[in-house]
Order: C-alpha cells, then sequence, then structure tokens
C-alpha cells in the first residue's frame, strides 16, 4: 500500500481512535493516555496492541481489502485493550469480560477475538505427514517444530513429522 492511499485512511483511523477514547473518558470519568499506532503489524494477525507500549499495530495487508470494515472492527478492539488496560491494569484477561463490556456497550461494536479477513500466503512453507494427509507449517510454527514442540493431526491423531520444505 503506497504513502498517499495509507494518508487517506490515517484520519479515519484517527477519528475512530478519538471517538473510542472519548467514549470511554466519558464513561470511566477519567482522562486516558491515547494511544499511538503504526503499520508494522505482518502476518496473520489483524492488528496488536502493545499495552506496556500504548501503542497498536495495523495490519495494511488486512486493511486495503475492506477499509472500513477494519476501522469499524479491528481499531476499537485494539482500542478497547489499550482502555481495558489502562482502567484496570494488568491482572485482567485479554478477552475477558472487561475487554467485552468495553466492545459491546461503550463501542457498540461485536466483540470478536478473531477477524475473517484474507491472510498473506506463507512465503517459506513446510511440510509435515501424519498418517491420513499433508499439512502446511509456517516458518514460525516450524520453527517451533525443531525446537521440541510436537504437533499431532486433529483428525487421525497421529504425531506430525517433518517431510520436505515446499
Amino acid at each position: 500500500m503506497t504513502k498517499l492511499a495509507l494518508s487517506q485512511y490515517t484520519q479515519q483511523i484517527d477519528a475512530k481512535i478519538q471517538e473510542c477514547i472519548d467514549s470511554a473518558e466519558r464513561y470511566f470519568k477519567i482522562k486516558l493516555k491515547p494511544p499511538s499506532y503504526n503499520f508494522k503489524q505482518r502476518g496473520r494477525t489483524a492488528g496488536t496492541a502493545y499495552l506496556q507500549r500504548n501503542e497498536m499495530r495495523f495490519n495494511t495487508f488486512m486493511l486495503q481489502q475492506d477499509p472500513q470494515k477494519f476501522i469499524d472492527n479491528v481499531v476499537p478492539h485494539e482500542v478497547a485493550h489499550i482502555v481495558v488496560h489502562q482502567v484496570f491494569g494488568a491482572k485482567v484477561r485479554p478477552h475477558g469480560k472487561e475487554w467485552i463490556a468495553v466492545m459491546e456497550h461503550l463501542f457498540n461494536v461485536e466483540a470478536h477475538r478473531t477477524h475473517d479477513f484474507d491472510v498473506p500466503k506463507a512465503r517459506n512453507a513446510f511440510l509435515y505427514q501424519c498418517q491420513c494427509q499433508t499439512h502446511e507449517f509456517t516458518a514460525h510454527r516450524h520453527g517451533r517444530a525443531e525446537r521440541g514442540t510436537h504437533y499431532i493431526c486433529r483428525s487421525c491423531r497421529a504425531p506430525l513429522t517433518f517431510l520436505k520444505k515446499k
């Protein structure tokens, strides 16, 4: 995504963040520190909130698929994490009752933990085999398997063994 195309969405994202923060400040009757954000998120995740840094990262691959849906759902999702952290502290569950309440009652957005945007194809794929099929692993998951994490097939319950790099 070009910087020009991205700049048209930053105004909408800024406005959505401010709308969410204003709503939370009115409800909780406190002043919140607005988070910063960038477009450094990569991979299968639409967005991430870094609570201690008060920072959010958004995935441009998913933003460009449906900008309005992204701004209406992903941005409030991550702002809700920031709000919950600032109001309730670090001891609450990431998608717990406090986060759900902020999403649904303050932001009027359905509280979903996951997104349904298309994800980019893995650049490095690794093939694993069980008794019934071949499985494709990302480089990250393959690395975990190499360091000792054991994976089993959900269908046949057999262990997955490395075949080759795709």
